[in-house]
């Protein structure tokens, strides 16, 4: 096994759910999303947003060829006149998204912006771009839409001892360790985006001392945050090995630190028993089952690969697009100490040949299981929900759960509906 992956012809299948930008950016509170694109690019969001009820938040503005021949700057300005004659209720931020093509037109959006906000005082613009070209870069659609989201927090002389979750999209368990970990150090609360149903109260969030930040894609944001608004943030992506975990509460200790607290440390020794004790129940229900991760599951695919080998389960197979490179050690140790685990690369080509099917395993993952043909499924996208202790013990219960009952997949992916 190698830490290497091919640039070719992609395929993408059908169990490709979750949350894509679009659901991202509608996180924003008493916000609307108006897409400018030929037909072809906004077929797949419009019957997406029809499966899971979200096209009263989502119009689409669609050009043809001599629109993007001329530029279709001029074109958005009544677009959104017309958008807004048609919504029961007036938002407080629209979201322009552009495709790929924008990127060799070379529309100013910032002009654009500057236009629309002068236009319409009581409405916030911001330019989103999906992208997909723009994947390998520093900016990719992920996080430019975290960028965008965070930046419409106003700078406040309020402030409080408050820290902010950025990146997952929706908040850690409130049975988690890390709310009384936060505590001990002296923050008074968590706060998440999707705590918020006005974007009025939405500007609490730019009270708060720190940002923690549990997934890669929010870091250039908590940068942003910090220069804008003076805030310190601790980067701690969500991990299911035991040592790492406890490591990461120390490091968050020494980066978090508030000036008013001397802290001397929580006692976390019970919540790291009972993880392990979860471990132990889950390895003897699964037993030898073969275990498939999916990179639709959790941001680092390898790194959870690697908890689950070191507590005795069955890993035969890694399937990700892509190594990141906070997941990198582990894809290396893997490849060192487990060379006989497969890697699929979910993207490649000969993925849709669906030849390696594996109907008795566990897939931890939709998309895995798809590809595999696994008749046991734990369900979990990108980690949402999880951090800490308490996520270990989710998934070991999930994993145990998972062995109980075959899965419907046809069902279930038309349940998910497609990734927006």
């Amino acid at each position: 096994m190698q830490c290497k992956f091919h640039d070719t012809l992609h395929y993408s299948s059908p169990a490709n759910g979750g949350r894509g930008i679009v659901r991202t950016g509608m996180l924003i509170p008493e916000s609307v999303e108006l897409f400018v694109c030929p037909f072809a690019c906004g077929r797949h969001g419009a019957i997406s947003a029809v499966k899971q009820n979200l096209k009263d938040r989502l119009s689409y503005l669609y050009v043809n060829q001599a629109d993007i021949i001329n530029g279709y700057d001029d074109l958005i300005i009544p677009a959104v006149a017309e958008l807004l004659d048609t919504l029961k209720k007036r938002p407080k931020v629209i979201l322009i998204f552009v495709s790929c093509l924008d990127d060799l037109i070379g529309t100013d959006h910032e002009a654009l912006r500057e236009k629309l906000e002068m236009t319409y005082p009581d409405i916030t613009f911001r330019s989103c771009h999906m992208n997909p070209i723009s994947k390998g870069t520093k900016l990719p659609p992920a996080i430019s839409i975290q960028n965008n989201t965070f930046s419409l927090i106003n700078v406040t002389q309020e402030r409080d001892f408050g820290i902010n979750s950025l990146g997952n999209l929706i908040p850690v368990k409130e049975e988690s360790e890390l709310y009384i970990f936060l505590e001990s150090l002296g923050y008074e609360k968590l706060r998440h985006i999707s705590h918020y149903e006005t974007f009025e109260t939405y500007q609490d969030m730019g009270k708060s001392f720190a940002n923690l930040v549990i997934t890669p894609v929010a870091r250039q944001a908590a940068e942003q945050l910090k220069q804008k608004h003076g805030m310190i943030y601790s980067f701690v992506p969500v991990s299911y090995r035991l040592e790492k975990i406890e490591n990461d509460y120390m490091r968050m200790a020494e980066e978090l630190k508030l000036p008013h607290i001397n802290w001397k440390g929580v006692d976390l020794v019970s919540f790291k028993e009972r993880a392990e004790e979860s471990i132990e129940e889950a390895r003897k229900k699964v037993g030898k089952t073969p275990i498939i991760v999916d990179a639709s599951a959790t941001k680092c695919p390898f790194g959870l690969a690697r908890a689950l080998v070191e507590y005795g389960f069955y890993v035969i197979r890694i399937q990700t697009p892509e190594c990141i490179s906070i997941d990198r050690d582990d894809c290396e140790w893997i490849a060192e100490n487990y060379p006989e685990i497969e890697i699929v690369e979910s993207l490649h080509h000969k993925s849709v040949l669906r030849d390696n099917q594996i109907p008795e395993s566990i897939a931890i993952g939709v998309d895995g299981a798809y590809l595999a043909g696994s008749k046991y499924v734990v369900d979990l996208f990108d980690d949402e929900g999880m951090f800490g202790y308490y996520g270990i013990r989710c998934l070991m219960n999930m994993l145990e759960h998972a062995k109980e009952k075959e899965i419907d997949l046809e069902k279930m992916i038309h349940e998910y509906g497609l990734v927006v």
